[in-house]
């Protein structure tokens, strides 16, 4: 499944938005990558613009995929222990068996979004608290109406 890494250069489609064979990609390196034994609580991150320089942890390494995408020709994963398509294809039988956490991309968006619209929404109090614009009260109803879990009869 995975031993075809075209899903690289697949990162976002054609309206900007990241796509699910690229947030699934994502989700099957973290679990390869925080699954080898000299992996810890961190490894190297990969994305473009950390280029394996800097260390971090599933949901980081996570968040920084899905926003800046993986460095240019990283598609055997040396870094991270890959020494061969036998590697990935040994890791996906012996996950087969195991259960893994599964990364809440979602939730990574929405801190993400906030984060970059340098917001700090209802939890923003004091003297220099402001209202935000009509736009982004706007904005911010639909990111909490997205948070609104609907109940079991729709």
């Amino acid at each position: 499944m995975m031993n075809d890494r075209s899903w690289i250069d697949r990162h976002v489609d054609d309206s900007g938005f990241v796509t699910i064979e690229f947030k699934e990609g994502v989700q099957f390196f973290v679990r390869f990558a925080f699954s080898r034994p000299k992996a810890k609580s961190e490894v190297k991150c990969p994305c473009s613009k950390c280029k394996c320089r800097k260390w971090g942890n599933p949901e980081v390494v996570s968040m920084h995929l899905c926003k800046h995408g993986f460095m240019n020709n990283y598609y055997t994963w040396y870094v991270h222990g890959e020494t061969s398509s036998n590697t990935v294809r040994n890791f996906e039988e012996e996950s087969s068996n195991m259960e893994f956490v599964k990364i809440e991309v979602d939730a990574l968006y929405h801190e993400m979004v906030v984060d970059a619209m340098d917001a700090q929404s209802e939890y923003n109090e004091g003297p220099m608290a402001k209202e935000p614009n009509s736009k982004a009260r706007e904005f911010y109803d639909l990111l909490h109406a997205a948070e609104v879990h609907i109940g079991a009869g729709g």
